[in-house]
């Protein structure tokens, strides 16, 4: 029998039909059920990610990805970057956490381990922000009165872009803390074999057998950093227990203290060992490191900031010029830097967000034979594009103004000098030979010229 006819019963075509709905439910379920654990039990989520980045970034090459959802990830390889024989790259690269589902139910999330086998980063091949090029334009006076001048053109990120962190709380209404979570904890992280170059500057390489951080917890009203530690030949770091430190005359106690040496094979810039402790605290929403102590050179330098933003600087006898060669830093054309430093500093509370002031006390320093006293200064944050920290130097000759704009310094270090009714020459021939310049050597005389163009312009030659 036919059966389309029109005599065909009806109860075989009601049959027929809700054997095809019940049909259709297990495929979807079937379906269903595969895609739930192919996106949890497999590594197929990771592998897109994977694929995304790569399409992102072609010299990008990720490898040997295992894993799942909800244990964790494992990625044999990750290279990046386009010099030839030798890309930036992580191997043994292992993540795992409580997973997804229990995160879900506990509101938990808990990372147990953490660990890479090797890793050679090269600075040179990390991105910027935003690709923002700047371009800086050098004068530099010659010793037979000419001048020539160059201009550097340099990449990196704009003083305006957005900070990674203040995004993150204000995504979490302001918080700080993801949503959804009551805690958040890091058990164990063990990188070994990390290796920090940067092609651009040949001289500069970092080796870190082992770095170790354990018992990290946050949740919405606490903050528990762990404890971090770093062995290097270059350079060493321990957290240790909090301990209670007179700051400013009073006792201040502190949740950890983390104490570290760094070695002259950092950076090129570093001309002896530099000793340094910090001891700190964290506000217990959000994690904020305040109030904090750092000590570093034997205590010769001294920074502070209290729970309420308010902080303080001081330098006692700080031979920086002993410590740091300026020139490995910015360049050829930089100025010398002090020794003996004496400086005494005050941050008011709400400097920060404009609110307050930071207050230049006062302070020496010596600069060649001559020893200048720093003058008084109160500004606000606002106003530090326009300010300028000055010296003056009292010499049988006349008195010798040193002048650093505040604005650029950290990424140039260029003061100025001046003096009236003296040349350039007569200038700095007193402050680094004690003696007018018609009295030099031909050999300091050469000395002397070299300096010209890094304190003076070309109109003051």
């Amino acid at each position: 029998m036919d059966p389309n006819s029109p005599n065909q019963p009806s109860g075989c075509r009601k049959h027929g039909c809700l054997i095809a709905i019940l049909t259709l439910v297990v495929l979807i379920v079937v379906a269903g059920a595969a895609a739930y654990y192919t996106i949890f039990h497999t590594a197929m989520p990771f592998r897109l990610v994977a694929n995304m980045m790569q399409k992102a970034n072609p010299s990008m090459r990720i490898e040997g990805i295992d894993g799942n959802l909800s244990t964790g990830v494992s990625v044999a390889s990750i290279k990046w970057g386009d010099a030839p024989g030798s890309p930036s790259e992580i191997t043994g690269l292992r993540i795992r956490y409580n997973g997804y589902e229990d995160a879900g139910k506990t509101h938990r999330l808990v990372i147990n381990d953490v660990g890479v086998n090797r890793a050679h980063i090269d600075i040179a091949d990390l991105p910027s922000n935003n690709g923002v090029t700047t371009s800086q334009s050098t004068t530099v006076v010659n010793s037979n009165g000419t001048t020539t001048t160059t201009t550097t053109t340099s990449s990196g990120s704009s003083a305006n872009a957005p900070n990674p962190f203040t995004a993150m709380a204000n995504a979490n209404n302001g918080s700080g803390f993801p949503q959804g979570l009551d805690s958040v904890e890091v058990r164990n992280v063990s990188i070994l074999d990390v290796l920090i170059t940067n092609r651009n500057v040949p001289e500069f390489r970092v080796s870190i057998p082992k770095i170790e951080w354990t018992g990290f917890k946050a949740t919405p009203d606490s903050f528990e950093p762990g404890v971090l530690t770093i062995e290097s030949d270059r350079l060493a770091v321990a957290t240790n227990p909090g301990r209670t430190v007179t700051v400013e005359g009073q006792s201040t106690a502190f949740q950890k203290s983390i104490i570290g040496m760094v070695q002259p094979a950092l950076h090129p810039a570093i001309k002896q060992s530099i000793s340094f402790s910090a001891d700190v605290s964290f506000v217990p929403k959000g994690g904020a490191l305040r109030p904090y102590h750092f000590v570093a050179a034997d205590g010769k330098l001294e920074i502070n900031e209290a729970l309420d933003g308010s902080g303080a600087v001081h330098a006692r006898q700080l031979d920086l010029a002993g410590l740091i060669d300026p020139r490995k830093l910015f360049g050829d054309q930089t100025a010398d830097l002090p020794s003996d430093l004496v400086l005494n500093a005050v941050v008011a509370k709400g400097f920060e967000e404009g609110n307050g002031t930071m207050k230049i006390v006062d302070g020496s320093f010596r600069l060649g034979t001559t020893t200048f006293e720093v003058q008084p200064l109160e500004f606000s944050k606002a106003a530090l594009a326009q300010i300028n920290l000055k010296a003056v130097a009292k010499t049988d000759a006349g008195n010798i103004t040193w002048s650093l704009p505040l604005a650029k310094f950290g990424s140039e270090y260029h003061p100025s000098l001046a003096a009236q009714g003296m040349s350039p020459g007569d200038v700095l021939a007193h402050l680094f030979a004690g003696k007018a310049y018609a009295e030099l050597s031909a050999d300091e005389k050469k000395t002397i010229d070299a300096r010209i163009p890094v304190y003076f312009s070309p109109t003051e030659k």
